[in-house]
């Protein structure tokens, strides 16, 4: 488990880097969608799913004392050490 000191600033970051990573994951499964279809679609909507929450909280917590903030962020830095570490192997992949 990786241990990073992140802040709200770069969950705001996560967020619109995750969003633009389901956009551009969509249009790939759009293409498919003929053969696909359901399992295509429900993980699309999965990921919506997840990132509306993910953007919920966060306007949520904007408005949190430092300690709810401070949880927050603990609660999500696993999420975002797994979707850098993600994102970096497929760069490396490329």
């Amino acid at each position: 488990m990786e241990n990073h000191n992140y802040t709200m600033d770069d969950i705001e970051k996560f967020i619109k880097d995750y969003k633009l990573s389901q956009q551009s994951k969509s249009k790939d499964w759009m293409l498919s969608l003929p053969i696909v279809g359901k399992r295509m679609y429900e993980k699309a909507y999965l990921e919506e799913t997840k990132r509306d929450f993910f953007e919920k909280k966060y306007d949520e917590m904007l408005n949190a004392s430092l300690e709810e903030q401070q949880d927050f962020i603990k609660q999500m830095s696993p999420v975002l050490d797994e979707f850098y570490n993600e994102a970096g192997n497929n760069s490396k992949k490329r």
